[in-house]
């Protein structure tokens, strides 16, 4: 009789689990393989009757199906199976705007300070607990439709995903492809699992790779191939940190940035590492062709990666404790960019504050004459900022003579929006690093090889108070403190150890 009962719970302990992953075939409920069906209604249905029963996973099976915008919901999995290739409509009236006004988050593309009203998707999840994209299969957007061609910057075109407030997420095998505009975006979200996905968006403009404002996230094993920044950290609401994150074993591929914090930072990023990446340009030799000649680009007429690591704090919020280590990149035009700036201010009326970043064994083949940008502000400089284990290669130098086009004095854009090219121009009186508005910089064991003579010293530090530059080599000469090869202005505390 014991031995009845133990096998009467364990049989309906497996009938529960079944139940529990039941899987909804879209084509049972309409769905089919004809370029001139668009499958919306039938996916949706297989979602809304898989919530309804608990639960489950909805399957796509081989075959390329058109749909319109799909709303997951909480315990139900999109399964996309080898060969099946979820294909977004390519008419504009198929994606309908989704209101997210009660969020209250801020714009992405369009930086104006107000809270964004609605977003469009090929596939939404609003605060859904226990869902996710899953299997071997494709989801392809619409982006290269002549109706979303809108040019740059242009709000009201379609993501492929998009996750808000939502908990316990998981995207893991899927090929993600030719969205129209961010490709993946997860915002206000809690812990999410992202591996092993390909990600690949070069039909359009301002098409983001993998969009992180989230907590407790994740990321892992994924290849991302964007025209414009690859993995990029977002801050777009006053009451949520961005914060407690993973990245490892990622091969990041753009022509804009390759890790990037911001632009948006509005409470801040903090308790964040990336590890073992490897950043390179894009596969497509377009659209973001920089203006800029052969004096400052080495083979300009190819593209490049804008810059390999961004770090920005310029909307108010706290940017700290951030580690980044064992990253290769190549064809960028600089390594590193780290800001702190004032495009808005938090609701104390303070700008942002930057401190504790830790980046560490990076090896960079740089294209351009802009050097690692280090920057802070007067009222808010960058603080305890360490570099150690650098490996810089530069294609080019300044001779004498250009440096006499090089503007006396550097300007300072506090307000608008930060970039390497555009804060302090591309001008700048350091072949290796620009420091400025900062306290407490460490830079141990970096080496900076430039192939041509440039004629610049290799650092120019301007209101520092504190760095400490040990075993730093410029080419095949130990660094020294000499105007040569160190200008300081308004600075202090400087120690060069060799």
């Amino acid at each position: 009789m014991k031995n009845y009962n133990v096998l009467t719970l364990v049989i309906a302990f497996l009938l529960s689990c079944q139940a529990y992953a039941q899987t909804y075939d879209i084509r049972d409920f309409g769905a089919r393989t004809d370029s001139t069906f668009l499958n919306t209604k039938a996916i949706q249905s297989a979602i809304d009757q898989c919530y309804s029963k608990g639960g489950g996973e909805v399957l796509v099976p081989a075959g390329t199906y058109y749909t319109g915008t799909i709303f997951l919901k909480s315990n139900v999995y999109l399964h996309l199976s080898a060969g099946a290739v979820l294909q977004g409509s390519y008419k504009p009236a198929d994606y309908p705007e989704h209101t997210i006004l009660s969020a209250k988050k801020f714009g992405t593309i369009t930086h104006n300070g107000l809270y964004v009203e609605s977003m469009k998707a090929l596939v939404i999840a609003d605060k859904a607990t226990h869902t996710g994209i899953i299997g071997l299969g494709t989801l392809r957007g619409p982006g290269e439709g002549k109706a979303f061609q809108l040019g740059l910057n242009k709000d009201g075109k379609p993501k492929n995903i998009f996750f808000i407030g939502c908990q316990d997420v998981l995207m893991e095998g899927i090929n993600i492809l030719n969205s129209a505009q961010v490709t993946v975006s997860i915002s206000g979200c809690e812990r999410v699992t992202i591996n092993k996905i390909y990600l690949r968006s070069w039909v359009n403009w301002n098409c983001d790779g993998l969009d992180i404002d989230g907590k407790d996230v994740i990321i892992s094993n994924c290849r991302i191939d964007s025209e414009d920044d690859a993995l990029c950290f977002k801050s777009e609401y006053l009451d949520k940190f961005c914060e407690n994150i993973t990245v490892t074993n990622c091969v990041l591929s753009s022509i804009c940035n390759g890790i990037k914090f911001g632009t948006g930072s509005r409470t801040g990023f903090r308790n964040i590492t990336v590890s073992n990446c490897v950043i390179k340009k894009g596969s497509v030799n377009g659209y973001r062709h920089w203006p800029m000649p052969a004096s400052i680009v080495h083979r300009p007429e190819e593209t490049s990666v804008n810059t390999g690591i961004v770090i920005l704090g310029v909307d108010g919020g706290i940017v700290e404790n951030i580690t980044i280590s064992d990253i290769i990149m190549t064809d960028v035009l600089s390594p590193i960019f780290i800001r702190v700036g004032r495009r808005f201010l938090n609701p104390d009326k303070k700008p942002s504050v930057m401190r504790h970043i830790n980046i560490q064994n990076i090896r960079a083949e740089t294209r351009s004459i802009i050097p690692t940008i280090i920057a802070g502000l007067e009222e808010s400089p960058a603080e305890d900022i360490r570099l150690s284990n650098i490996r810089i290669t530069v294609p080019k130098g300044v001779s004498a003579d250009s440096i006499k086009t090089f503007p006396a004095i550097i300007r300072e854009d506090v307000k608008g929006y930060p970039e390497n090219r555009l804060t302090f121009g591309t001008k700048l009186p350091a072949s290796a690093f620009y420091v400025r508005h900062v306290n407490g910089l460490v830079l141990d064991d970096v080496t900076v090889t430039c192939n041509e003579p440039d004629a610049r010293p290799a650092f120019y530090v301007d209101d520092v108070r504190g760095i400490k530059l040990k075993n730093v080599a410029i080419g095949d000469k130990k660094l020294e403190k000499t105007g040569a090869m160190l200008t300081q202005k308004n600075s202090e505390r400087i120690e060069v150890m060799n």
